[in-house]
């Protein structure tokens, strides 16, 4: 009788550990539940966030196949992501986790007039007030919350770099979004680009893009004896076929400013913008607070907790580009052949 009391003790303990350890996770293992996720992205470059949406959401507890279901489609024609919607809301999905401004946009106008608006966390987008998506960052008022990208706000930046590097450069093309596909994160970039080349006294020039395979064409015409430089905006679409833009970046010796680590690590020189593993983490902590029962309307929107300044080494030996230590004092990471 007298070790029978500390025994029960340490179950009871034991016990208490695992119910702790169970609400915690945020995972629905308890009740049988299977959670099903329409993860949609307009182009090829989120994977990354994607994969690191995934990874947290399993630390949380929703296993794949298990307690949760993801189907994921990356759209290329921008005019397909509203049939793609449709066919989540026809699955019923418990959310929608979205990539780009145009994917997000859509996700709203499918989703907000339905009986029970299915909840929409964005992962990267522009800027979603402009964008018609929420109506305040604090306490978004619709059903669609998220991680701004600052992709958009940062094209002026990327032109800053290009300047600090090469202070006598004048000329520098930009692939964007063709106005007439109504991009709003593109149509915004170009408007800053503008703005900020003014006063750095850099003529820019544009070249616009109507579809993915239309990057390649487009990416042709930048040559070296036309700009100095190359810079990206908050742009899906250009994004989508950025290594058109670096391949012929690298052959005509033109410094590009790029809008992400996954470009610079492809062989852009530099890269300024998001880290999007991190975003992927932000965005599922904000799925699990909504599965859990929290209602987007009222969980504010967050900004990246991340932006990394990155250097490819090897792209700048190819095209003889030396970065002075002023500025190599800035970088988060370098890229080289070690």
């Amino acid at each position: 009788m007298k070790n029978f009391v500390p025994l029960m003790v340490v179950v009871l303990f034991i016990f208490l550990i695992v119910v702790v350890l169970a609400q915690l996770s945020g995972s629905s293992k308890e009740d049988g539940r299977v959670y099903s996720v329409g993860i949609i992205a307009r182009g090829s470059a989120y994977e990354q966030a994607i994969e690191g949406y995934k990874k947290r959401m399993t630390e949380l507890g929703y296993e794949e196949g298990l307690n949760i279901v993801y189907d994921v489609r990356i759209v290329l024609d921008k005019d397909q992501l509203s049939g793609v919607v449709r066919e989540f809301i026809a699955k019923d999905v418990d959310l929608i986790h979205t990539y780009s401004t145009p994917a997000t946009q859509a996700a709203y106008k499918e989703t907000k007039d339905i009986p029970r608006p299915i909840p929409v966390v964005f992962g990267s987008m522009g800027d979603p007030i402009i964008s018609g998506v929420i109506k305040d960052i604090q306490r978004p008022g619709t059903n669609v919350t998220g991680v701004a990208s600052l992709s958009t706000e940062l094209t002026s930046k990327r032109l800053e770099i290009l300047k600090q590097i090469d202070p006598g450069i004048e000329r520098v093309a930009m692939p964007y979004t063709s106005k007439e596909l109504k991009d709003v994160a593109a149509d915004k970039s170009v408007e800053i680009a503008k703005k900020t080349a003014d006063y750095l006294k850099i003529n820019l020039i544009l070249f616009p893009v109507t579809s993915e395979e239309d990057n390649k064409v487009v990416a042709e015409k930048i040559t070296g004896d036309l700009v100095e430089g190359v810079v990206f905006g908050g742009d899906s679409l250009v994004w989508s076929g950025a290594g058109a833009y670096i391949q012929q970046a690298i052959k005509e010796r033109i410094p590009l400013v790029s809008s992400s680590v996954e470009q610079a690590k492809s062989g852009a020189l530099i890269g300024i913008g998001v880290d999007y593993s991190v975003s992927g983490i932000q965005s599922a902590d904000i799925t699990n607070k909504i599965l859990r029962g929290g209602d987007p309307s009222k969980i504010p929107v967050q900004l990246p907790e991340k932006i990394l300044l990155v250097v490819n080494m090897k792209t700048a030996q190819q095209i003889g580009i030396k970065f002075n230590m002023e500025f190599l004092s800035q970088v988060d990471l370098i890229i080289s052949d070690d």
